[in-house]
């Protein structure tokens, strides 16, 4: 009876965690702009930063600025060169590079399930327009909607919008323009791993070959189309570059 209680919580709290969004928020007005992150029916400002992260933050500012200027005082002999051992692999045959281009298809139809796949929780966009010169705001006025129109035409393509509220007003007796901005989008936990699950299993699949193989067959097929373009069908007893 009590392992099928334990059994029975595990699957709730696996429930819970796959139906869990994920999200962002972002927003401007005439006092300046925010940015925050969702997990879950949580929020965290990342944008402005309150006093405490700001204190913070600039005291790592300076540690790192006196190490930097102690490493800049010693003697040129105790300098070590960077190692770019990463880098070269990279570029190397069967690097990461070479992997990257192997999974850009995969990588492309992950970018069309992520856009089909995020959720737009809230669009929100006031905009008063308002100039020195009347004729100039209400010409302005009208390209404003415009604009607006095209980008809730491509947003509403391309996302789920859940809630929407837009306007753009005409104000003569204002001398600028007054936006008052908000968006946010989410994701569920589930959605985000079932488009990461492909990308991440074709990885592990492609470094499993690379491994037993060696060079990936595209980097032997270039060497191959060289040799033939420079007419070397044999190399005098010494033995390719490319093998």
């Amino acid at each position: 009876m009590i392992g099928l209680v334990i059994l029975l919580v595990l699957v709730l709290l696996v429930l819970a965690v796959a139906f869990l969004r994920l999200g962002a928020a972002a927003g401007y007005d005439e006092t300046g702009g925010w940015v925050k992150v969702r997990v879950g029916p949580a929020w965290l400002t990342l944008y402005p930063l309150s006093e405490e992260k700001k204190k913070k933050r600039e005291a790592k500012a300076e540690k790192k600025a006196a190490k930097k200027k102690k490493r800049t005082a010693e003697p040129q002999e105790n300098k070590k060169t960077p190692r770019r051992k990463t880098l070269k692999n990279a570029f190397s045959p069967g690097g990461a590079l070479d992997l990257a281009l192997d999974l850009l298809p995969k990588l492309k139809e992950m970018a069309g399930d992520l856009r089909h796949t995020i959720r737009i929780d809230t669009l929100s966009l006031h905009l008063v327009w308002g100039e020195p010169d009347p004729a100039d705001a209400a010409m302005h006025y009208g390209q404003a909607w415009g604009v607006l129109e095209a980008l809730l035409a491509f947003t509403e393509a391309n996302f789920t919008v859940k809630n929407r509220d837009l306007s753009v007003a005409l104000d003569y007796q204002i001398e600028s323009p007054r936006l008052t901005v908000e968006a946010a989008c989410s994701i569920s936990v589930a959605q985000l791993l079932s488009i990461l699950w492909p990308i991440l299993k074709e990885a592990i699949r492609g470094l499993r070959k690379r491994k037993k193989t060696g060079p990936s067959q595209r980097t032997t097929k270039q060497c191959a189309a060289a040799m033939a373009a420079q007419g070397k069908e044999e190399t005098h007893g010494k033995e390719s570059s490319c093998q």
